[in-house]
């Protein structure tokens, strides 16, 4: 109601025992949508002017805590959010259905796993844009003996979060593995002069090695940089590991 008189205080007032009177027979959020056809029956251009203002207001944040969570935080237009509840509640009504008795995750919890699981089919489908060479996906840090025996040296995500190592057996159950070995070669991973572009292979030893970019005071993470060659391919530099970085 407020929005609406300070848009268009004289009309307001005129419509305003018409608007109350309506308010008074409809829930909060009836009220709302009253008010809104009030005004872009009142002002057709207003009204599109306000819509593109909410559009603009979109905005969705993704950060890491210091506990290995990651934080979701944002505003989403009408649109995308209708579309993002409705895909979201699919999935949750299914493994409702699906879940059973032992299944005791709180709601909050199943739109949680609803959100991965979208993520999760999406890049499967293997649809997805190619970065770096190869199309996204999830990449995990382990030593050999941390997955055949449980315990070593290295159990973590290319961004630095640590997982346990049981997260990380589950995970290789059905993963493509790839082998490198620091000390020697495992993988073909100089090739030398042939191309100037890196495979992805050696793309995955830099992510390993750098872990992020090697530029001076940038702490950008891996999969957001690109590999460089350090003497450049046109002066001659090889595409090998030891004349590329990541920044």
């Amino acid at each position: 109601m407020a929005a609406g008189a300070d848009a268009h205080p004289e009309t307001f007032a005129r419509d305003e025992a018409v608007l109350v009177e309506g308010a008074s027979t409809v829930s909060v959020r009836d009220t709302s949508k009253l008010v809104s056809y009030w005004r872009q029956n009142l002002d057709f251009d207003a009204a599109l002017t306000g819509a593109d203002d909410v559009y603009a207001r979109r905005h969705l944040s993704i950060s890491r805590t210091w506990q290995g969570m990651v934080r979701i935080d944002g505003n989403l237009d009408p649109e995308a959010g209708e579309l993002v509840v409705t895909a979201i509640g699919s999935i949750v009504d299914e493994s409702v259905k699906s879940g059973g008795p032992d299944d005791r995750r709180t709601p909050g919890q199943r739109r949680a796993d609803a959100l991965a699981e979208l993520s999760r089919q999406y890049l499967d489908r293997g649809q997805s844009a190619i970065s770096g060479g190869e199309r996204p996906h999830i990449n995990v840090l382990v030593d050999l003996k941390m997955l055949e025996l449980g315990h070593g040296s290295l159990s973590e995500l290319v961004s630095g979060a640590v997982l346990h190592p049981e997260a990380v057996r589950r995970l290789a159950c059905d993963a493509g593995v790839s082998r490198i070995i620091t000390m020697g070669p495992s993988q073909i991973l100089d090739v030398g002069r042939t191309t100037r572009t890196v495979s992805g292979p050696t793309r995955r030893a830099l992510l390993i090695r750098d872990r992020g970019c090697r530029f001076d005071g940038c702490d950008r993470p891996a999969p957001w940089c690109d590999a460089h060659h350090i003497i450049h391919w046109a002066d001659g530099g090889p595409t090998t590991l030891d004349n590329l970085t990541i920044c």
